[in-house]
């Protein structure tokens, strides 16, 4: 399976090592971008016009609404000012240049260019002046405001433009990308909470992270909240990643994302923030009508993970028509289209209802554009079943149609979230809801109640590989029934339809129910459209985490354990296993077969500090998101060891589209800043000293404790892989060298070998490896090796002398080196007769390093820049500052940019202001290229600072920006321990003396940010969530932390003697509060 990739791409000496990409917060959801030499279209149409005709768009138009006084935030990789984007007449503008300018004032920042975009920044680098797409953060934003509100004209006969769907709106340019391929949750909520304060209407958003679960404490969606709750409506792409069951294997190149090869509980793969509730989630549709309309292919799927229906409606975004630079065309796919389509939508929908219900405002304003939007949508019929409609899971309400949802008289709701969908979560046989029919209009509208459209359930279609096309079909038997065929909705007046789904017995156990809810008018336009969708069954009777590719079912491959060097352990040694699969003409083909030979009994590692196998970490994967995870190790007798880590909210396992991997649990977003959490060190706690030491030589097993979203039978899970913890080196107990043979006898008293183990025979500058002849039943063998005549020689001109070294299945070595007399080493030209085969053969100085491999990454950042470096910050990556930091004085909240450049001639601009031109921002370099420059940064907040380097060549000036991230939090976190009276105290140290056998000890622990950690003798009893930031963007100066603070009591035994428990808090930066506790139990 190709998502196994780990093994390989770590393993094999001949290919590169694979970084990973679009990880994190992946800047653009989109599949392809083929260049177009010319757009066949009439003169007098835009290029896009297909687009624009399938959602209804010119009629809306025509009745005078193109969004004039509306404006649009597009945060995003920037845009160009080219000729497509202008304003008709200046005078419809809502920001003129005045208030711009008052509102850039007002936030420090900011850079107004033109009446159609009277706002620009770039927020990766806090710059004034580099706000506009480029060859660097690429052009993805530009297309993305051209689809929204592009204002192009027939110039001359047969030009080529595009016009936006608001084509009047204005237009405020938010770079949040450029340099890295993942923008910043705080980057993408500071955008949104500064749209709001300069007056935007709509905010799009075409980017997204992994697949996430709702959480109003999240920055990013917390944000998309504050916007709701001001009146500003966020249109939000669902993802590019189709239906978490499309994944690659050998049998599907996942082609198209609805064909899978397993079928999960939940399908989701809606990223974050487009989970978010009041958010529009938008899918992505293809430009053709009628018959030939259809999803793309890779659209994300819902529901979230606590089965909310998502997305909520789909546009047109599949090969769409986009401006590209220096004013030329290009077609596009993805999500990240049909999100701008809707947002410049919404801004034709809510110019017209500020006109006609002017009482609206705030959140109901919000969510009347959105429910109309959804109301007014046509369910699509999926094109490769005739007769069958496409999941609401997929589509969401289905097709927009922009004018007819600009002029609905009523809308429809469940009347428990006042929402245009029904997330009926967990059902049984028969559940009901409603829908309430609200009238705004001046006349009474009469409906006809359809109900026909659902219940229908998924399936697959396998073929013999597993492999299959999910879809809907209709539940036979099962029934959706209203309690009124027909009802008339005075003006201003709202009437419920109470219904009734029957499943009848027909639906299978852990399945989907869903379809439809159709309200008919006379009049077509006024139709009324409300998805609705359940579970019958319990989503946590899935397993949490796939199987071990070494147990039949497995599906991703993995479930095993790596080293700390990233090799599967259960194999054989590092050195006999990469060897040997650098002999193999396809090393890619063979490695399913690799894992799948995993013997259970041999996972083993050796912690002794020799940098062979120190540590272990879990490579598995999991079929749902996970509210929490906790790594424990259990030794033989079942009692917890360690708890090694506590996670949450973790994401399920998937493939993004295009990429050659498969998500594993710790490439979850939330273990972004410590992808090592899970590692073990082979260490436990010693109460008797309060220091960590090894474990003692055993059977030991690492444990994942799951917690689902849902409640259920298997809300938590369990999930062990057992390892042998064996420090004892094996043995190489008799060698004999006779006549072109050598003979070896071993034996080890550990973990053992396996049929791949070899004994590497190293004679000159060569090494072979040698079959131990073991077939992993025994800890001692015997083997012969017979020298090729080319050997023999090689040996006699290495003066006889052979090294060996003989490894166990842990990783523990031992070496021999045999010095023969040139008696012993003459050429033998009759070939010798010998047991044991070459298994492969390396040509090396140093056999003891010859396996060093580069570590796995967890995001892609830009390369270093070349010709600067700098001291003690990671350039154009993150550096993590703390309280003890070298570059950062808490007390003066100064930070220290030192480094050297190549060329003391080179000229260097550091942005401390965002005007690049500012005196202030030129940083001196002295002859030596050395540099130091002092700049203000918060002691709590995340940032990025751009630099700008112009290198001096003797014809030239080569420009070249980066960005130094930086994550500040010099605050430690607070850490109270109650104790019994008379307990005595120094400083952060309490001792007693107790005759008891027990002591609990309890107390609270918070920080000024989340994501902080307890631990209480090596174990991580808690780990609050982290995903609110660094900042609070809604109170610039007060915490961001939103949780109160933890309170916790454990209870331990005491041993007679001397007793160190030992309590930190450890927050994301590292800043640490100790305290330790001596018993002395008499």
């Amino acid at each position: 399976m190709k998502n196994a990739y780990k093994l390989i791409s770590l393993l094999v000496l001949s290919l590169a090592v694979s970084l990973i990409s679009n990880q994190l917060e992946t800047p653009v959801h989109a599949q392809t971008n083929s260049q177009i030499a010319a757009i066949k279209e009439a003169a007098s149409k835009p290029a896009n016009q297909n687009a624009l005709n399938k959602g209804n768009v010119p009629k809306l138009w025509s009745q005078g609404y193109k969004g004039q006084g509306m404006v649009i935030a597009i945060l995003d990789s920037g845009i160009q000012n080219n000729h497509e984007f202008k304003l008709s007449n200046n005078a419809t503008a809502k920001i003129s240049k005045t208030d711009a300018q008052q509102l850039i004032d007002k936030l420090g920042y900011g850079k107004y260019v033109s009446p159609k975009i009277p706002f620009a920044y770039d927020y990766v680098n806090h710059n004034n002046d580099d706000a506009q797409a480029d060859k660097v953060s690429g052009f993805h934003g530009l297309m993305v405001a051209g689809v929204a509100a592009a204002n192009g004209v027939d110039r001359q006969p047969n030009s080529k433009y595009v016009q936006g769907v608001a084509p009047e709106a204005q237009l405020l340019n938010m770079k949040l990308y450029g340099g890295f391929s993942d923008e910043s949750p705080n980057d993408v909520a500071q955008g949104i909470y500064d749209a709001v304060k300069l007056g935007a209407n709509v905010i799009n958003l075409s980017l997204g992270i992994g697949v996430a679960a709702e959480s109003m404490t999240d920055q990013e969606q917390a944000a998309v909240q504050y916007a709701t709750n001001h009146g500003v409506f966020v249109a939000i792409a669902g993802s590019n990643f189709g239906h978490s069951g499309s994944i690659e294997n050998d049998y599907n190149e996942q082609s198209a994302s609805d064909v899978t090869v397993y079928e999960p509980a939940n399908s989701g793969t809606i990223s974050n923030p487009a989970v978010s509730p009041s958010a529009i989630t938008v899918g992505d549709e293809n430009t053709k009508q009628g018959n030939n309309s259809e999803m793309d292919s890779f659209s994300a799927w819902g529901p979230t993970p606590d089965f909310n229906l998502k997305p909520d409606v789909s546009a047109p975004g599949q090969h769409i028509a986009v401006l590209d630079e220096n004013n030329r065309f290009t077609t596009n796919t993805g999500t990240s289209f049909s999100s701008p389509y809707i947002a410049g939508a919404a801004a034709l929908i809510m110019q017209k209802l500020k006109q006609t219900q002017p009482n609206l405002t705030g959140a109901d304003l919000v969510n009347a554009v959105k429910v109309a939007l959804m109301n007014s949508a046509s369910p699509m019929n999926d094109d490769h079943y005739s007769g069958e409609l496409i999941s609401p899971r997929r589509q969401g309400a289905g097709q927009v149609n922009v004018t007819n949802a600009a002029n609905l008289n009523a809308l429809a709701t469940d009347p428990t979230t006042n929402q245009g969908s029904v997330s009926l979560k967990a059902i049984g046989e028969t559940t009901r809801f409603a829908v309430n029919v609200a009238n705004h209009g001046d006349k009474p509208e009469t409906y006809h109640v359809n109900t026909s459209s659902g219940p229908f359930t998924e399936v697959r279609d396998s073929n013999q590989h597993g492999v299959g096309r999910v879809h809907d079909t209709a539940i036979v038997g099962a029934s959706l029934q209203s309690d009124q065929s027909d009802i008339t909705v005075a003006p201003g007046k709202a009437s419920r339809v109470n219904l009734t789904l029957n499943l009848a017995g027909q639906a299978a156990h852990d399945s989907v129910a869903e379809g439809y809810v159709s309200l008919t008018n006379s009049d077509p336009s006024q139709n009324l459209t409300v998805p609705y969708f359940g579970y019958y069954g319990d989503p946590t009777e899935e397993p949490a985490l796939d199987k071990p590719a070494n147990q039949s079912g497995s599906i991703f491959n993995g479930g095993y354990l790596l080293d700390n060097k990233d090799m599967p352990l259960g194999l054989s040694d590092r050195t006999s296993l990469a060897s040997w699969l650098n002999t193999l003409s396809d090393p890619d083909a063979l490695r399913d077969s690799v894992v799948k030979k995993i013997q259970s009994d041999k996972v083993a590692f050796s912690p002794n500090g020799d940098g062979r196998s120190d540590a272990i970490s879990p490579y598995v994967f999991a079929f749902q998101n996970l509210q929490a995870v906790a790594a424990e190790i259990t030794d033989s007798n079942g009692h917890v060891v360690r708890i090694i880590d506590q996670e949450t909210n973790t994401q399920k396992s998937f493939q993004e589209n295009g990429a050659a991997y498969v998500d594993d649990l710790t490439l979850s977003p939330s273990m972004r800043l410590n992808p090592l959490a899970l590692n073990w060190n082979g260490m436990a706690y010693d109460q008797s000293t309060g220091r960590m030491k090894v474990v003692p030589d055993g059977q030991y097993h690492y444990v994942l404790q799951t917690t689902n979203y849902n409640d259920g039978a298997e809300k938590k899970q369990s999930y062990s892989l057992p390892v042998k913890v064996d420090t004892v080196a094996p043995a190489i107990t008799q060698t004999k060298y006779q006549n072109g043979r050598l003979s070896v006898s071993y034996s080890d008293v550990g973990a053992g070998f396996t049929e791949l183990s070899t004994l590497a025979v190293k004679i000159g500058q060569k090494t072979v490896g040698v079959s131990l002849n073991n077939d992993g039943q025994s800890n001692t063998g015997n083997l012969t090796y017979k020298l090729s005549a080319a050997k023999q020689r090689a040996l006699k001109q290495a003066k006889g002398k052979l090294q060996l070294q003989l490894a166990d299945v842990a990783g523990n070595q031992t070496h021999k080196t045999i010095k023969l007399v040139p008696s012993q080493y003459k050429t033998i030209k009759k070939s010798p007769t010998g047991t044991s085969k070459i298994v492969w053969t390396v040509k090396t100085d140093d056999l003891q390093t010859m396996m060093s491999h580069a570590k796995f990454a967890v995001t892609t950042r830009f390369p270093p820049t070349k010709g600067i470096t700098f001291k003690g910050l990671n350039d154009n990556d993150l550096t993590l500052i703390n309280a003890a930091s070298s570059v950062y004085d808490p007390a003066t909240h100064q930070l220290t940019i030192a480094g050297k450049v190549n060329n003391s001639k080179d000229k260097l601009i550091i942005l401390k202001s965002p005007d690049q031109h500012s005196p202030g921002d030129r940083v001196k370099i002295q002859k030596s290229g050395q540099f130091k420059f002092e700049m203000p940064v918060a002691p709590t907040t995340q940032r990025g600072i751009g630099y700008i380097l112009k290198k001096s060549t003797k014809n030239k000036v080569t420009t070249v920006r980066g960005t130094l991230v930086v994550i500040t939090d010099t605050t430690v976190p607070s850490l109270n321990l109650s104790l019994n009276p008379g307990v005595q105290q120094t400083g952060n140290h309490y001792q007693m003396d107790t005759t008891e056998d027990q002591i609990t000890i309890s107390g609270s622990v918070n920080d000024n940010v989340d994501g902080y950690r307890l631990f209480i003798n090596g174990d991580n009893l808690f780990h609050e969530q982290n995903n609110a930031g660094w900042v609070n963007h809604q109170d610039l100066g007060a915490n961001p932390n939103p949780h109160a603070a933890h309170q916790f009591s454990q209870t331990y035994n005491l041993k007679n003697g001397q007793n160190i428990f030992t309590v930190s808090a450890v927050d994301e930066t590292g800043n640490t509060t100790t305290k330790t506790i001596t018993v002395i139990r008499q």
